[in-house]
């Protein structure tokens, strides 16, 4: 700890809030400043301010020029660092020192001061990164210009040490304003984590909870206290006091009545609204599938009419494809509805329920001492987070990775596994979502909540209303959730985690705790017997699949993991239920799974003697055996599969390239979803209504209706155009002279793909999107674009390389002058508006791996049916994953922007003619050689600057 930490208890303390600019990141390396920002604030105002920019008496490189706009040039007259020592020495002392990313600016800066002959500051310091981390939970990120946007503080100029330190300032403002909001309780909460935040931040904290022994803190209305737990109250649905059935408004003119000036009129929605209305209206009402181009207002195209249709006693259900859009939904579409509608609807939204905190396990998990910083940091944040959530939502945190082993401790496992005498079983998140499902009138779920609980939805909610947006993932979603994977890997972790929480050993463990109760210790070795049964269980199917399937395989150099794929006959007799193998799994599984209930049993009945860190361990060991029960379910799932559809589904084994039979792992699922949806979705909800932007391959085409499990007969059918001018505002070149792929020109096609990419993005700084369809492709050429000077300029981001999908997202959209090479995942479900996106390059036609496993055994099934895998499969998935990916491209009215294709089989194959008559029919495009492309690409950004 640095400095005088009391000074952060005075009541008016000054605080300086630096930011620095610096040549790189390594003062030990040579770096020096080149410009300095700090503010003095106090008493939440600022009181005196210091700029000045440095001349660091080296060359500025180039990707900090481009970063923070500052040359060589403009520094090569300013004062050097030893010139402003002393002023600046003096102006710090006695402050507290404050930046964002305190663990970078206070050393620099104190190295800085050293090297000019002065002491080092010993001043408390604090940083603001950690502090809104802990303090705004669910921002969507913690850079400056993210948190500057989140609480509208004005930041002109981003990376500019002036700009930043003043906005810096402000947010600290904020951030000491929330921290005297804090409930006592959960202050107190937060002092005893010892957060290990930099420096002296887990002062402030303490300074706020020493200032309330002086003053009395009256807990908000909104909040309640639950076993030392601030909660907040669960917003309570309120009636009007008229539920009579309202007119609907079905010309122009009562819809812009009711819209007033608060929504634009839009034609096509309009038609949309209507046709919904009046099928159901009508005694027998049909399916309606309805493609809405981008711009159309599809949600409150649907959502309007089905308000009207069912206030006030009916049910809606919306089915989306994604969290994100559920999200979305939720809070922008309901809200606008609520604006103008003549009476108010709410809302909830049903996930599955891992995505839902355990208030019971987070409990816990607070006494649990010893664990790492990053961990102390989430439950901090969490703790924060409880006092505004009124679902439990985890994803509300927008975190970039949910995976954590924390994370397993502390999700939700289902409200049939609550125990109802609980402390917090009525404050439980699921239990109010069940609550609030009831009242509610717009249920808004996900593709696969629906196919898994669609009977319970329509048999609790009276026959609903149901509509399926983004319908076109609503078959691959099922697909994807009948397919499974058994890690034995990661299996054998889980049995070894367990092992050690009930083996003898130093630690406190289970084993040390049921010590002197009675049975307690029969049961912790029956517990043992049984993990090390089910190890040898495990290890014996292993083997068994290993000689079956994988003795006689070669091993590839080439690859660093083999694919095998399995013959579901042989596969279904090894795992056949009446098999030893699998019956005495199967009984090792229940023998553990009864003997922990007992446990926890004789837990429960000696409750008073248990510490909240006993609970933590009980808790741990329930995680991690929900974690085998969930490998159990996925056999089972594998043997009913393959039971009840073993012609129509597709397994195989993957292992290391070692052939180390204990890096094996099972997978399989179905192949297709053969009237699931028609026998097991649809006959709970009223006639469905399916909607999306991209819904159709071809305007003769088959495909959607067999995705969709429907009658086209029985079906009601619209496509309503964009209504964007594509004309005016967008361009689709296509290179008619982009070279064939082939093993042999393999390389010549990598040397295409990096030099057409470096041309097209080298000389304009416009956010680009690069979609492939392999993540190997996307390795090669950013290996390649390395060796060109583009990373001088530009912000380089690659799927597998620099970062996850979601991560890689935030920072995209974040940035001005970002290239992001992307695969698959990319190619659909994102929003980029406006200058997030402004270039498209597609790579290569999104045709499937047709050597892929699964692509292989689709085919074979498509072909015994009698159909044709090239055009009832292949070509119709292409053709609506290619529109999905130029789609991304504008967004809204005023977007603009060029895709650019580089795959000549768009104009010299036959098929190519059907894909291009399936984008908008205004969208101009040409095929043209790559050197006119390149010409017409850099003539379209210069007149749309």
């Amino acid at each position: 700890m640095i400095g005088d930490t009391e000074k952060i208890m005075d009541k008016q303390p000054i605080y300086s809030i630096v930011d620095l600019e610096t040549t790189g990141t390594s003062v030990k390396n040579g770096d020096r400043i080149i410009q300095i920002g700090c503010v003095l604030i106090s008493n939440n105002k600022i009181v005196n301010q210091f700029n000045t920019s440095i001349n660091p008496q080296k060359s500025i490189p180039p990707i900090i020029e481009q970063l923070t706009g500052i040359s060589s040039d403009d520094v090569k007259n300013a004062p050097y660092f030893d010139d402003v020592a002393g002023t600046l020495f003096s102006l710090l002392s006695g402050t507290i020192f404050v930046a964002h990313n305190v663990s970078f600016d206070f050393p620099f800066l104190n190295a800085e001061f050293e090297r000019a002959g002065y002491p080092s500051l010993e001043i408390p310091a604090i940083d603001t990164v950690t502090l809104s981390q802990i303090l705004f939970p669910t921002a969507p990120g913690f850079r400056l210009r993210d948190l500057t946007s989140y609480l509208t503080i004005k930041h002109d100029a981003p990376h500019s040490a002036d700009s930043d330190a003043e906005a810096t300032g402000q947010l600290l403002i904020h951030l000491l304003q929330r921290i005297q909001q804090l409930p006592t309780l959960t202050l107190q909460t937060l002092v005893k984590l010892n957060l290990g935040l930099p420096f002296d931040t887990n002062e402030v904290f303490k300074s706020e909870l020493a200032n309330r022994e002086k003053s009395n803190f009256k807990l908000p209305n909104n909040l309640y206290i639950k076993n030392n737990l601030v909660l907040t109250r669960t917003k309570k649905v309120v009636r009007n006091g008229n539920l009579k059935k309202k007119k609907y408004p079905n010309s122009k003119q009562s819809k812009e009545k009711l819209f007033g000036g608060k929504l634009i009129y839009r034609g096509g929605q309009a038609k949309m609204m209507n046709m919904i209305y009046n099928n159901f209206v009508h005694e027998e009402s049909h399916n309606i599938l309805i493609e809405a181009g981008t711009g159309i207002g599809k949600t409150l195209g649907y959502m309007l009419p089905l308000a009207y249709l069912s206030y006030p006693n009916d049910k809606i259900i919306v089915s989306t494809a994604t969290n994100i859009q559920q999200r979305q939904m939720a809070d922008i579409a309901v809200t606008q509805l609520n604006s103008i509608l003549p009476f108010k609807i709410s809302s909830v939204v049903l996930k599955g329920n891992s995505h839902y905190v355990d208030i019971t396990r987070f409990y816990r998990s607070l006494s649990a001492m010893g664990e790492s910083t990053p961990i102390q940091l989430l439950k901090a944040r969490i703790l924060i987070w409880l006092l505004e959530t009124n679902t439990g939502d985890l994803d509300e945190l927008n975190l970039v990775n949910y995976n954590s082993t924390y994370f397993n401790e502390i999700r939700h496992q289902g409200i049939d596994g609550l125990d109802k005498d609980s402390v917090f079983y009525n404050d439980d998140f699921l239990v109010r979502r069940q609550k609030a499902m009831l009242d509610a009138d717009v249920i808004i779920t996900n593709h696969s909540y629906l196919a898994q609980h669609a009977e319970e939805l329509g048999t609790n909610l009276n026959t609903p209303y149901l509509v399926v947006d983004e319908a076109q993932h609503l078959s691959e979603n099922i697909l994807r959730q009948s397919r499974h994977e058994i890690d034995f890997q990661s299996f054998s972790t889980i049995l070894n985690i367990l092992r050690g929480l009930v083996n003898d050993g130093h630690d406190r463990n289970l084993a040390s705790i049921f010590t002197d109760l009675p049975n307690g210790d029969y049961y912790i070795r029956a517990i043992r017997n049984d993990l090390m049964s089910l190890s040898d269980s495990v290890k014996q199917f292993e083997q068994v699949l290993y000689r079956g399937f994988m003795l006689n395989v070669v091993a590839d150099e080439a690859h660093s993991i083999i694919e095998q794929p399995i013959d579901s006959r042989q596969l279904k007799q090894l795992l056949n239920p009446e098999d030893k193998l699998v019956k005495n799994y199967t009984k090792i599984v229940g023998d553990l799974n009864e003997h922990f209930v007992a446990l926890d049993n004789l837990f429960t009945r000696s409750a008073e003697r248990w510490m909240i860190s006993d609970r933590f361990l009980m808790g741990q060991f329930e995680s991690q055996l929900s974690s085998i029960s969930n490998i159990h379910e996925r056999l089972l799932e594998f043997i009913e599969i393959l039971t009840n559809q073993t012609s129509s589904s597709v397994f195989w084994l993957t292992i290391h390239q070692s052939m180390d039979q204990s890096s094996m792992r099972l997978s399989g699922g179905l192949l297709t979803t053969n009237q699931f949806l028609s026998k097991n979705v649809y006959p709970y909800f009223k006639k469905p209504i399916f909607t999306g932007a991209t819904l159709f391959s071809s305007s003769r085409s088959q495909f959607i209706y067999d995705q969709l499990d429907i009658n086209y007969k029985d079906t009601k059918i619209k496509r309503i155009e964009s209504p964007f001018d594509f004309a005016k505002h967008s361009k689709m070149y296509i290179a008619k002279d982009a070279p064939e792929i082939s093993n042999q020109h393999y390389q010549e096609y990598l040397d295409y793909l990096c030099n057409t990419i470096y041309q097209l993005t080298k000389d304009n700084s416009r956010q680009t999107m690069v979609l492939f369809n392999s993540l190997l492709t996307i390795e090669q050429v950013y290996s390649k674009l390395r060796g060109t000077d583009l990373f001088a300029g530009r912000e380089i981001l690659a799927q597998g390389i620099t970062g996850n999908r979601d991560k890689l997202l935030k920072q995209f959209s974040n940035s001005s002058n970002a290239i992001l090479l992307g695969a698959s995942s990319f190619w659909e479900g994102i929003d980029l508006p406006n200058e997030q996106l402004e270039l498209l390059i597609v790579t290569r036609l999104p045709f499937d791996f047709p050597d892929a496993i699964v692509t292989r055994a689709e085919n074979e099934w498509l072909q015994k049916n009698g159909k044709n895998p090239f055009y009832n499969s292949s070509l119709p998935k292409a053709t609506l994953r290619l529109r999905q990916g130029i789609g991304r491209l504008i967004r809204t009215e005023d977007d603009r922007g060029v895709a650019v294709i580089l795959d000549k089989r768009l104009v010299d194959r036959r098929y190519g003619q059907t894909i291009l008559k399936t984008f908008p029919q205004n969208m101009p495009i040409e095929a043209l050689t790559t050197e006119d492309l390149l010409t017409k690409s850099a003539k379209f950004f210069k007149h749309n600057q």
